[in-house]
């Protein structure tokens, strides 16, 4: 990995993680960043060559929606032997591929109920979505003990069209890049196809959403002890997205013309993230994103020059919510820059990003597209892609004044290697009949008939 004199090998056109043409570039950070990758080359992302391995796997906690029964489904076309566990009405609802394991007690009986499982029907992989969910963080812990492939799935990085599929963790638990080298010519590869654009996808959420909590509330008394990670009311996510929907529209044009008055390399960029994600209670200092708003701003108030602006745009799936625009409001005008600062519900993402002089996230995945048009970026939690050469390492202060871009070549390499290690092509919120265009042919069938799943490891 190395060059002469200790410098760091990069590449002169895709990066540190490419193939190409090898400068040498002197820089002790990055060298640091660098020192711990493992040496190993893989021509495909490394879990989904897990799982195309697999003989058992054992599906956990899905998203709402279809997604895990397509994920079944192109198991069982491989030969695979796939086993599912119910833990609320929603659940059951969705899964229609495999006859579920039902699981109707409190958090306190999940470790002894999930051992049990894996004893009886032996798994050698284990997936699931969401790895802070408390049913996940005891698999988490099982699947280590028994050193079991385990595979942790969520929204892609690189939305839409992708979902993020990793051994062991993602986001900030992440070890894949420290682990893996992508490299096009290493065997075996995988063939994927490029991710689709993907049509009515907000629509399609917001169905599965609606059905699946209709489902969790009809079948609250078959699991009275279960306890949900989010809001769980049907009236509330009904309210919710219809509220949703008429922001959407009545925004739409005054965020429209809003934007358009925005010059560039006026401003700088603050995307929101949901208050209920993982990433802000797990891997953030902020209690959630009122303070992360505030803390902003007031670095700004203070350190910013005065012809500069601030944006914020509220995330797009907590549009339906009461939002942060009346704290935004009243901390501008207590900071005496109410006229130097905006919050959008509506507006094009990348385009706001591609005009910033600077973006400023939590861990948002937002930050990917900075660091893709090279516009100087600031994290303030615990984020991947928050390495010497990509993001800015001082204080938040001095952001606003010494915001050095991101280095090209290593974006380029990082972003190679991000994209092939972590992402498969996939529509996560796709409908039931919609197939994984991932490959179908088993490298090992199974022979014979397949292992009967415990109705009741208990």
């Amino acid at each position: 990995m190395h060059g002469v004199g200790g410098g760091i090998q990069v590449y002169s056109e895709v990066g540190v993680f490419g193939r190409a043409a090898r400068g040498v570039v002197n820089d002790s950070a990055a060298d640091a960043f660098l020192a711990d990758l493992s040496p190993q080359c893989v021509g495909a992302n490394p879990a989904l060559l897990r799982l195309m391995q697999a003989r058992r796997v054992l599906l956990l906690q899905g998203p709402v929606g279809p997604f895990f029964d397509r994920l079944a489904d192109w198991l069982k076309q491989r030969g695979t032997d796939v086993a599912r566990v119910a833990f609320n009405g929603g659940d059951l609802r969705d899964c229609r591929s495999v006859q579920p394991v039902v699981f109707d007690k409190g958090p306190a009986q999940w470790p002894h109920f999930l051992e049990q499982l894996l004893h009886l029907w032996e798994p050698d992989t284990i997936v699931l979505f969401g790895q802070c969910r408390s049913h996940h963080r005891v698999a988490r812990e099982l699947a280590g003990r028994r050193r079991l492939a385990l595979i942790v799935t969520e929204e892609g990085y690189f939305r839409p069209g992708h979902l993020t599929m990793e051994l062991d963790g993602v986001n900030g638990l992440s070890t894949t890049l420290n682990r893996f080298f992508w490299d096009p010519a290493a065997v075996p590869s995988v063939s994927l196809p490029p991710a689709g654009r993907e049509t009515w996808l907000w629509q399609k959420m917001a169905l599965h959403a609606c059905a699946h909590y209709l489902a969790l509330w009809r079948g609250r008394k078959a699991f009275p002890d279960y306890e949900h990670h989010r809001e769980t009311s049907v009236l509330n996510y009904s309210s919710y997205w219809i509220g949703s929907l008429a922001k959407k529209y009545l925004r739409a044009l005054p965020d429209h013309l809003t934007t358009s008055n925005l010059s560039a390399s006026s401003y700088f960029f603050v995307p929101l993230q949901l208050e209920s994600d993982s990433q802000i209670t797990q891997h953030s200092r902020f209690p959630g994103i009122a303070d992360f708003v505030v803390e902003v701003m007031h670095s700004f108030a203070r350190h910013a020059s005065d012809h500069m602006q601030l944006v914020f745009k509220q995330h797009p799936h907590s549009r339906g919510g009461p939002g942060h625009a009346a704290l935004i409001r009243a901390t501008a005008r207590e900071l005496r820059i109410a006229g130097r600062v905006v919050h959008l519900v509506e507006g094009h993402t990348p385009t706001l990003v591609e005009n910033a002089l600077g973006v400023v996230v939590i861990n948002s995945t937002v930050g990917l597209q900075a660091l893709a048009r090279r516009r100087p970026l600031k994290v303030m939690g615990e984020a991947l892609y928050n390495q010497p050469g990509l993001t800015f390492q001082g204080d938040l202060d001095s952001f606003w004044f010494e915001r050095p871009a991101p280095r090209a070549r290593i974006v380029a390499g990082f972003l190679e290697q991000l994209r092939n290690l972590t992402q498969v092509p996939c529509h996560v919120y796709g409908l039931r009949d919609t197939p994984l265009p991932w490959p179908v042919e088993p490298s090992r069938r199974r022979r014979g008939t397949a292992a009967a799943v415990p109705k009741d490891p208990r």
